[in-house]
């Protein structure tokens, strides 16, 4: 047991699934509220990233001065939603020692140093900010590291500075640094400000951003240059204005040759000496829009964008909430599950969150690109610029594709066009086609990190080489992973040695069933291929049916009953049932059995995996690949991971659904 008895959402809601869902959804929401993007302050020539996440942290300008042997420490944050563990991955060229919140985590040898190997750091990081220290050597091979996360598309590393400035700032704080290798008494140097004045010889035009505090305020205006509002009206000098705002931001339009001295001269209850952006100078022909969604045109029609009156500085956006508006495989499951309940029960707040999240990532697509292009990792949503790997488009890409169907959004149709061109010619693949990893693996999990996409691309193209696609994908997958023996599939094939590693991993075996239950439910019935599909679904249905516990749940290993029982591949597994029975594609002596497996498997959720407050235990934590059966053994659950969340929710609109459908055949 996962909790109290007492505690289970079964005990307490009686086994009602709306409510129950509604504790789980709530909660979700809840705790990952709607907040937008935000702008930050990056010093990119000074700290360049590249198109792999690595960060560049060179000391031969700053300190230029230091002779070699010398020493230098460099400070920085970590950001963490949750207490977690992490892997910082770290190259230096001289001796290099690191610190997180002042505990020792790291000592380079000398075969770790002169830039020769990605030396792995794993650290516990906490909730909150992480104080990241860096002390190394200077060589006459070089001065300074390269750092990264050892996961830098789905767990982005963009270091904070401490820095008394009006909005977040990414950088570091560097200083000489003596003594022995030790924080005691040493005191983090502060970010010193180098303002930068705008002006330029003859009248330019600018866009502006205030940044305002309180709801209501007077402003009065008395430079040189000429201000107006965003929809035209000018500010006239000395004239009291009345602002009132709502996004924390004043939009101005300037006009003249001197912003830094004019802007000064604007006068009102907040200090706004230092707290504002600019971008610019912009073409005057140009109908403005100074949202942080529109990149800008120059005189000379290059792309730009927002920045500070400090040397060297640039605005970038930042994700700031844990998943709302994430873009990665696991929100794309969630969001799905989100819509499918908010239809069903009639909750329409859930439909609207959905949306919203995918509307916020397709509204700011024309930005993500251009801050790739320019900067060249990402921010916002990484793992879809990223665009590697399936799982870095597929499964967000299946939902923006669903969200279609709820809202128009013609963001999103491009969107999916880049994936569709991604899959078909970006993708590593086997020479019969088969889709595999550039670690020279295959895993299960991509045949929903591919498959349900492609069919719904071809439902929104008619072209049939989607659908093709997908279709031939089960078979390059079920004729190298298929244990014919159990009828259930291996996780990994490793295309080198040509072998699976024979070990069924849950939620691997989930996403199998899944992802073929979307393809037939959308398969043309007439489909000449739609036989040979629905007989390898009831084979694997046949394979999970032998492997449900006592509890009406499937185990996290599904053929070993010592590890632990897992929600999200049982949830699968529910979903995947129920739309056979409901959609005929299940043999009729199969329907009663998973009928009632389906029954133990819901109950098993509400009454071991949810409590009452719609808390989810029992999600197995992301997984890698191995082929030792050990290390699926210890990859421990999560408590409210988002793997779960969304198909849990389906897995309660699938259970109502088939409840229904066999008591109206009856």
């Amino acid at each position: 047991m996962y909790f109290n008895p007492a505690n289970s959402a079964q005990y307490n809601y009686n086994s009602q699934t709306k409510p129950i869902l509604k504790s789980l959804i709530q909660r979700f929401i809840g705790s990952n509220p709607e907040i937008p993007y935000n702008p930050v302050v990056d010093f990119p020539d000074q700290y360049p990233y590249n198109r792999k996440g690595w960060c560049k942290v060179s000391m031969e300008k700053e300190f230029d001065y230091l002779e070699v042997g010398k020493k230098v420490a460099a400070y920085t944050n970590w950001t963490a939603e949750n207490d977690r563990e992490a892997t910082l991955i770290l190259e230096c060229y001289g001796p290099t020692t690191v610190f997180v919140d002042k505990v020792q985590v790291f000592v380079s040898n000398p075969s770790q140093e002169n830039c020769r190997t990605e030396n792995a750091i794993p650290i516990l990081l906490k909730k909150g900010w992480n104080q990241l220290v860096i002390i190394t050597e200077k060589t006459p091979l070089g001065f300074g590291f390269s750092i990264r996360s050892d996961k830098p598309q789905w767990d982005p590393t963009h270091f904070y500075r401490n820095a008394d400035y009006f909005l977040p700032m990414l950088g570091f704080n560097c200083s000489e640094f003596s003594g022995n290798l030790s924080l005691e008494n040493f005191v983090e140097p502060s970010w010193i400000e180098e303002k930068e004045e705008i002006s330029s010889k003859a009248e330019e035009t600018y866009l502006v951003k205030i940044a305002i505090t309180d709801a209501n305020q007077v402003l009065t205006y008395r430079g040189n240059g000429k201000l107006y509002f965003n929809d035209g009206t000018q500010i006239l000098n000395e004239k009291a204005i009345q602002i009132t705002h709502n996004d924390g931001w004043l939009d101005l339009i300037y006009k003249g040759t001197a912003l830094s001295e004019d802007l000064a001269k604007i006068s009102g209850p907040s200090n706004i000496e230092n707290n504002w952006l600019y971008c610019g100078p912009v073409s005057s022909s140009e109908n403005f829009v100074t949202d942080f969604k529109t990149i800008q045109l120059s005189p000379d029609r290059e792309k730009i964008y927002w920045r500070v009156p400090i040397k060297g500085a640039y605005i970038r956006l930042a994700r700031n909430a844990p998943l709302f508006a994430h873009w990665t495989y696991w929100m794309g499951v969630t969001l799905y599950g989100l819509l499918e309940a908010s239809d069903f029960f009639d909750e329409v707040s859930w439909k609207e969150y959905a949306l919203a999240s995918v509307k916020q990532i397709t509204d700011y697509d024309q930005y993500g690109q251009w801050d790739k292009e320019k900067y060249n990792y990402t921010i916002i949503n990484t793992q879809f610029y990223w665009l590697d790997e399936l799982d870095d488009c597929g499964s967000f890409g299946n939902l923006m594709l669903e969200s279609l169907n709820y809202q128009k959004n013609e963001s999103a149709i491009l969107i999916a066009e880049r994936i569709a061109d991604f899959m078909e010619a970006g993708v590593l693949r086997q020479p019969d086609g088969a889709f595999y990893r550039s670690n020279e693996t295959m895993w299960v999990d991509d045949l929903y990190m591919s498959t349900p996409f492609l069919v719904r691309y071809w439902e929104l193209t008619r072209n049939e080489q989607y659908l093709n696609d997908a279709i031939k994908q089960f078979y390059f997958f079920k004729e190298r992973f298929f244990l014919e023996e159990k009828q259930i599939m291996s996780h990994i094939f490793d295309t080198r040695f040509k072998k699976a590693n024979n070990i069924p991993w849950s939620r691997g075996n989930g996403w199998v069933i899944f992802s073929l239950s979307e393809l037939l439910n959308k398969l043309p019935e007439d489909h000449v291929e739609r036989p040979k599909l629905v007989k390898f679904y009831n084979q694997l249905v046949t394979g999970l049916l032998a492997q449900q516990d006592e509890k009406g749940l499937w185990h996290q290993i599904i053929d070993d009953e010592t590890t632990y029982s897992e929600s999200s591949c049982s949830a699968m597994f529910i979903c995947a049932l129920s739309r056979g029975i409901r959609n005929g594609y299940l043999d009729e002596e199969l329907i009663e059995i998973s009928t009632k497996a389906i029954q133990r498997a819901w109950k098993g959720l509400i009454t071991y995996c949810i409590d009452k407050n719609g808390n989810l235990y029992g999600v197995c934590r992301g997984s890698g690949f191995s082929f030792s059966r050990d290390y699926y053994k210890s990859l421990g659950w999560l408590l409210n991971d988002a793997h779960g969340i969304g198909i849990v929710a389906l897995a309660g609109v699938e259970y109502e659904k088939v409840i229904q459908f066999v008591t109206d055949k009856s």
